[in-house]
């Protein structure tokens, strides 16, 4: 604000030397404002003047101009020929179209008016041309991308200009991610503000991500891309189930598999459940163990049992979800021994197993009875 009340001073100090006489001197300029503030290079704007006759006679106007300079032009000059009369106390709007060119610094195209019979006046607009582009980074993302895990990318933008960008918008595009939410609308970012759009990115291939950070400085659209390339891999921080104690049995019909299954990832294993897939078919008692969640370093014993023919092997299957509900899939192979065959079951009648405990008590009653007697 400052350079602009010099610049006032100036203006008079020029009115006055070059000639302009009673009435004219009245005329002073009272605001100057551009759109936008400050231009980028090649930038289109405007530059309003208000000026004001402060005296008590009306002043008579032939002219008003905006003349140029090496790296502002002026492109649309309204038609000021010609004015008229600016009575005591009254103001006039001026507005002119102007065009940066690709030179950074202060210029200062010149405002002219020019009075009836003679007299004139001067006043240099100081227009200034920088630049410095909005800051925009990937603050936030993951070490290692993994095909069909969702994770969490950040982008930050930050105005270091003078002046305020408006309509900050991040849009991403790809083809190799599912990117949620497809924009991210900022609005107005004042100087020295910072702020953040965080997106939720699944992979489905490996390829290159672009956010597309579009603002605008007055009516001037400007575009800065951020490319974010995507390697699927193993992640760092994931669940790591492992089955151990792995065992066989034979069962009526078919097989057990007992053993433990232990956590030695990062994260929470969630909805862990245990079952077997083809050539082995689950049968009851346990054709699924659930286990539920399994946090880093805990273990959890299980159970499944399933019936096979002539199978040598057959997949342990272990199903779990991460925090975001994907679903995961681990497969280990389980041997069925040589020789070991599932346990006859019994068409009628009772198993064996309960005809031996019949028997047993009945020994033991027996035996009871005869102690007894011979105490006698």
């Amino acid at each position: 604000m400052r350079h602009y009340l010099v610049l006032l001073a100036l203006a008079i100090a020029l009115s006055t030397g070059l000639g302009a006489t009673g009435a004219a001197s009245q005329i002073g300029v009272i605001d100057v404002s551009l759109d936008p503030k400050i231009f980028f290079p090649d930038d289109t704007g405007t530059v309003t003047i208000v000026i004001k006759n402060t005296g008590t006679d009306p002043v008579e106007l032939s002219r008003v101009n905006l003349q140029g300079t090496r790296s502002i032009y002026v492109i649309e000059s309204p038609h000021y020929t010609g004015i008229g009369r600016l009575g005591s106390g009254d103001t006039m709007t001026t507005s002119f179209t102007v065009r940066a060119g690709s030179e950074e610094g202060i210029f200062y195209p010149r405002f002219s008016l020019n009075f009836m019979p003679t007299g004139n006046m001067m006043f240099p607009v100081p227009v200034k041309v920088d630049k410095t582009q909005i800051d925009a980074g990937i603050s936030v993302r993951p070490d290692t991308f993994m095909e069909g895990r969702k994770d969490t990318v950040t982008i930050s933008v930050g105005n270091p200009r003078e002046n305020a960008l408006s309509g900050v918008t991040i849009t991403p595009s790809t083809g190799i991610a599912d990117v949620v939410p497809t924009s991210a609308f900022i609005g107005t970012l004042n100087s020295g503000q910072k702020s953040n759009a965080t997106f939720s990115v699944t992979p489905t291939a490996e390829g290159v991500i672009s956010f597309n950070v579009e603002y605008r400085n007055g009516q001037n659209r400007h575009v800065v891309s951020l490319t974010l390339p995507v390697v699927p891999g193993t992640a760092k921080r994931v669940a790591e189930p492992i089955v151990s104690n792995v065992e066989v049995s034979s069962i009526a019909g078919g097989y057990r598999i007992t053993g433990d299954v232990s956590n030695a990832g990062l994260e929470t294993a969630r909805s862990v459940v245990m079952t077997t897939r083809e050539p082995a078919e689950p049968i009851d008692p346990f054709r699924v163990y659930v286990v539920g969640a399994l946090d880093a370093d805990d273990f959890s014993s299980f159970e499944v049992t399933f019936a096979a023919q002539e199978a040598e092997k057959v997949p342990l299957v272990t199903r779990y979800r991460d925090d975001d509900g994907n679903l995961y899939e681990e497969i280990t192979h389980v041997t069925i021994q040589s020789g070991m065959m599932p346990v006859a079951e019994q068409e009628g009648g009772l198993s064996p197993l309960v005809i031996g405990i019949i028997v047993l008590s009945a020994a033991i009653v027996a035996g009871a009875l005869v102690y007894s007697r011979k105490k006698r």
